[in-house]
């Protein structure tokens, strides 16, 4: 065996052209018979790094196998693929065997985002370290997103811009998720790619991704290979042909995502309709009848509390920060979760005027009259600094932190940062207490008709609908406070009592078990006929402008926020979370 200096940087995994070996008669063999055969590279030499077992052979499954043989006897190939069936594993394991066997190929891996291309190059690295070094070409360049072997063949990466691989000669184009690219990049990217690899009558194009609604290229290449009409080859992989998934595994996972109409598009590879409503007409109609006025109205009309707060509830906030002045709103959404079979709004604050750097003080104070509850604040552009501040400059302790993937981020941000991952757990989420159960209880009429027009677009995301006056402020401050009961949330707010038969949150405590006054109790009495002033006390609104206003709110128990540390008999400081 060659010395240390015939490996790339001394990489014992890593050969170059001058590395020499030992051939035995079975290795040729094993050579020319894997170079043949795809599955039998595959199944031989293709090694993966279980976390409890270690280093090991890949088991292909019969799905696996299938798409691969079509994979190599296609030119074009397109695969409908449920979640966690391996689909990134088949495409490590084509793009190595062609690498290994094919001169001067250029290949490219195309994903819908950055980090989902550079997990797939990752993955490509390793399976070729582990590769035996005999079957494997010699490296002469090994970066971090693309190799060049000593056969001339070079394997890159690419994200689905407009300008990828424009310009550039490519034999394999391996594209991933082609289903959730955004509209206005699809075009550009394809227009950019197709003429490249049609060029060439040997080129090959695999399109892998998961069903993503029925306006997108994926659905039309996918929908033209199934009628015969493009030429592409094609295959589905469903989730109950991987061995241990059976109608346990299928309501387990139900359970796990919140619906069963996320399941069939996740799993069972169904095209649903862009356009979706997050509720339908009829729940609509059902849940108008509950709308009222309400009871009491503050700073014309932006603030509306449709219940006191007291004691016993609890609240929970959900919050939306517009990013300037008229565009769009910051909203704040205030549920109570006392009785969770009847989720209350219980106060909403909308305001289009209010600057955002102003607005958390507005918040922070919002929040003091509703006894300090759980906020989970969306952090994108301007908000980013809202949450700090409220965080850092006035110590509110109860800032939610969220993020679909908690578990494999470290050091995650307070607040929620608005994305496809996260939105799409937060819609999920709340269609489930608002569809399934029906246990949300909308007070506001504007709240309820931003949520019927808030509808799924082609390329997956949820928004209002398109047209003058159509807003989603309301609607996404209602699914971040929603998504409080999430269970990697909710055991940190509150006990759960009992769940349901789901594995969602059915039944509420407080851990502390002490009353967390809100600054607000008292003010409304049920024989108080003066329950309609269109006035509020916040520190911005001076004793001069509203002596005679101030003076009634006092009397019934109403405190300036900005007053709350020489009005402790209403809130301890304990009580607040403050610090």
């Amino acid at each position: 065996m060659a010395n240390k200096r015939d490996f790339y940087l001394g990489n014992p995994n890593l050969p170059t052209e001058n590395s020499k070996f030992e051939w035995t008669p079975k290795m040729l063999a094993d050579l020319k018979k894997a170079k043949q055969n795809l599955l039998y590279f595959a199944e031989n030499f293709f090694f993966i790094v279980n976390l409890d077992r270690g280093r090991e052979k890949i088991a292909l499954h019969s799905c696996q196998k299938r798409s691969l043989r079509k994979m190599r006897d296609n030119r074009f190939f397109i695969l409908l693929a449920s979640r966690q069936i391996g689909k990134t594993t088949m495409m490590t394991i084509y793009t190595l065997w062609h690498a290994c066997f094919n001169s001067d190929q250029r290949m490219l891996i195309v994903a819908n985002k950055e980090g989902t291309a550079k997990e797939i190059f990752s993955r490509i690295r390793m399976a070729y370290e582990e590769l035996p070094n005999w079957i494997k070409p010699g490296v002469s360049e090994y970066g971090k997103e693309s190799l060049k072997f000593t056969n001339g063949t070079t394997i890159g990466i690419s994200t689905t811009t407009g300008t990828a691989a424009r310009g550039q000669s490519i034999n394999v184009l391996v594209l991933d998720e082609l289903a959730f690219i955004e509209p206005h990049l699809v075009d550009q990217f394809w227009k950019s790619v197709f003429p490249v690899i049609s060029s060439s009558k040997k080129s090959k194009i695999f399109i892998a991704s998961t069903a993503n609604g029925t306006d997108n290229l994926f659905y039309k290449i996918w929908n033209g290979a199934i009628e015969e009409q493009n030429g592409w080859g094609y295959d589905k992989i469903l989730w109950n042909e991987i061995p241990g998934r059976d109608e346990k595994w299928k309501n387990e996972t139900m359970r796990t995502i919140g619906s069963e109409e996320a399941f069939n598009q996740e799993f069972g590879c169904e095209f649903i309709s862009s356009g979706e409503m997050a509720i339908n007409e009829e729940l609509f109609e059902s849940l108008k009848i509950n709308c009222v006025k309400p009871k009491m109205t503050m700073e014309e009309g932006k603030y509306k509390i449709y219940r006191s707060p007291d004691e016993y509830g609890l609240y929970v906030a959900g919050v939306d920060i517009a990013e300037g002045i008229n565009q769009n709103a910051s909203v704040i959404q205030i549920l109570d979760l006392k009785d969770l079979t009847n989720i209350e709004q219980v106060a909403v604050y909308w305001n289009d005027e209010i600057n955002p750097f102003n607005f958390t003080q507005k918040l922070h104070e919002i929040l003091l009259q509703w006894g300090s509850p759980p906020a989970l604040i969306e952090r994108n552009n301007c908000g980013a600094q809202v949450v700090e501040q409220l965080y850092f400059n006035y110590r509110y302790g109860n800032v939610v932190t969220y993020s679909a993937n908690a578990g494999k981020q470290k050091n995650n941000k307070v607040g929620v940062l608005a994305h496809t991952n996260t939105k799409y757990r937060m819609v999920t989420n709340m269609r489930y207490f608002m569809n399934e159960l029906r246990s949300v209880n909308i007070r506001d009429i504007e709240t309820l008709t931003e949520v019927k027009n808030f509808v799924k677009y082609p390329n997956g995301k949820w928004a209002a609908k398109p047209g003058i006056n159509m807003l989603d402020d309301r609607v996404m401050s209602l699914g971040w406070a929603l998504i409080i009961l999430d269970n990697e949330l909710i055991q940190k707010y509150f006990e759960v009592l009992r769940y349901d038969d789901n594995n969602r949150p059915a039944e509420l405590k407080r851990y502390d078990y002490d009353y967390h006054t809100p600054l607000g109790k008292g003010l409304w009495d049920e024989d108080n006929e003066e329950n309609n002033l269109d006035t509020v006390i916040f520190t911005e609104k001076t004793d001069e402008d509203h002596n005679a206003e101030l003076s009634l709110m006092k009397t019934k128990g109403w405190v300036a926020a900005s007053d709350y540390q020489t009005q402790r008999s209403y809130a301890p400081i304990s009580d607040l979370g403050l610090h």
